[in-house]
């Protein structure tokens, strides 16, 4: 098999449909895409790069850079991903370990290249613009490979503070494809996916509806941009993490009749407040809205409604939507009590980079060994309930969402000091917390203060909320 057979299935079958709209306001065919990744291989493989080798690529999201992935797939070379915002020391240790054959970047990849003592000792370096230079008339070209082939290697530092390194074999990748695709009614398959998540563009060029790229920013020009794009594309679908939900609700009055055609919006990567959700309820009654459960490694694990997540949390008296659903039946599913374990065909390996252990998770293959989530889930009649990290003791969890409820804003946390006191972390809190006055303090005996914070949250989603680097940047000493 190939990952990247259902993309040149559409090279073929719609070669003069859209692929790709840009913010700009330029578009890319299906066929203007296959010329594009024709050149990735054909540069590549006259720099001496063949199956089996890996390449680093680094840019932001561009046509460019989804021809040069898929050239690479297509062509049984491993792509690797690394964040730039890593630590450079990290980032060298990474690059040491899966020693690609080749650099493709952009230019201001290239300088941030420059710091990085193993990626400057990679032999051979091209511009991602030289792929441009055209095919020469050469097909893309879809070699089959073993199903379990590393696809892509993407390290990423999550909230952990250690690289993580990922491996999607190109059945986990083409099996990801299939499940995410499947979870549009068809309606909302009739056009282009709001893309915000750069991995998603691969996902619908396979499903042949194409993609509308929202630049990286996220800024009000942004959103200037890709709004006159949306009034001829026309999108149809949006995936993203609740941070991008909130902003997107912040500007889309601004341009009433331009992102009207959503009929789906699936939200994910970190706890979503119900009040966010019924905000997006209101602004798009028509469309249907997915509350996706998963990770980094595994996604998607489970699935809901989010209508009915936002109302049966409600019951609960939770300020977030923590109703998840139930898995995916592709899924083995395991609660224990050290949180949840999933394994399946959409579950990535794990190489370990970070931790010395490059061939941890090579056994994966079609054993498929259990991936730990990391979270604590309850299950009842109707489906799995997220109940935090298995770090967090519960009770400080359930502490936090009596905290939410009441202060109106999910934008705080409790943690013990060195001391083992317990604290309440935030901004924009309201005076009574903030200033710990006798009627909050009665309210919460467990606490022992109140500590201002700004609170930073993950690179990646801008959502999730990074505990330790708020601390840090709050001036608290915690361990």
């Amino acid at each position: 098999m190939n990952c990247t057979d259902p993309v040149r299935h559409h090279f073929r079958t719609r070669p003069l449909e859209t692929a790709l709209w840009t913010a700009p306001g330029d578009t890319w065919t299906f066929a203007d895409v296959a010329e594009l990744a024709a050149g990735a291989q054909r540069l590549i493989r006259r720099h001496g790069v063949d199956v089996g080798d890996t390449a680093l690529v680094l840019s932001r999201p561009s046509p460019s850079l989804f021809a040069a992935i898929l050239g690479l797939l297509g062509s049984g070379v491993t792509a690797v991903f690394v964040e730039p915002w890593l630590p450079l020391d990290e980032v060298d240790a990474v690059i040491r370990r899966v020693r690609p054959r080749i650099f493709l970047g952009s230019p201001m990849a290239r300088l941030w290249a420059l710091r990085v003592p193993e990626v400057r000792r990679i032999p051979t370096w091209v511009p991602l613009s030289r792929i441009g230079a055209g095919s020469g008339g050469t097909p893309f070209e879809c070699r089959p490979v073993d199903p379990d082939t590393p696809g892509t290697v993407t390290f990423s530092s999550g909230t952990t503070g250690s690289p993580k390194g990922l491996v999607r074999s190109h059945e986990c990748l083409g099996t990801l494809f299939r499940l995410l695709g499947e979870t549009a009614p068809e309606e909302a398959l009739q056009g282009p996916d709001l893309c915000v998540f750069p991995n998603l563009a691969l996902l619908h060029l396979a499903t042949g509806r194409g993609a509308v790229l929202f630049p990286s920013d996220w800024s009000p020009r942004s959103f200037r941009r890709v709004a006159s794009v949306a009034r001829s594309a026309g999108p149809t679908t949006l995936s993203c993490g609740p941070g991008f939900l909130a902003r997107l609700l912040t500007h889309v009055d601004a341009y009433p009749d331009r992102f009207g055609s959503l009929r789906q919006v699936a939200v994910g990567g970190a706890q979503v407040d119900c009040e966010l959700l019924e905000r997006g309820f209101r602004r798009w009654p028509e469309a249907r809205w997915l509350q996706v459960y998963g990770g980094s490694e595994a996604e998607p694990v489970a699935l809901t409604d989010a209508m009915d997540s936002v109302r049966w949390s409600r019951e609960r008296g939770l300020f977030q939507a923590l109703f998840l659903g139930r898995p995916i039946p592709e899924l083995d599913t395991e609660l224990t009590s050290e949180g949840v374990r999933v394994r399946g065909p959409n579950v990535a390996r794990r190489y370990g980079a970070g931790e010395g252990r490059q061939d941890e998770g090579r056994r994966h293959a079609r054993g498929r060994d259990w991936h730990a989530m990391g979270d604590r889930i309850e299950s009842d009649s109707r489906g799995w309930w997220y109940e935090g990290r298995i770090g967090q003791p519960r009770a400080e969890f359930l502490v936090e969402q009596r905290l939410y409820a009441e202060l109106g804003t999910s934008a705080s946390f409790v943690a013990r000091d060195t001391s083992g006191r317990l604290y309440l972390y935030g901004e924009r809190l309201p005076a009574e917390a903030r200033d710990f006055r006798p009627g909050f303090r009665s309210r919460h005996p467990e606490l022992d203060g109140v500590r201002p914070v700004r609170i930073v949250r993950d690179r990646r989603h801008g959502a999730r909320i990074d505990r330790n680097a708020s601390l840090v940047r709050g001036g608290w000493i915690h361990e």
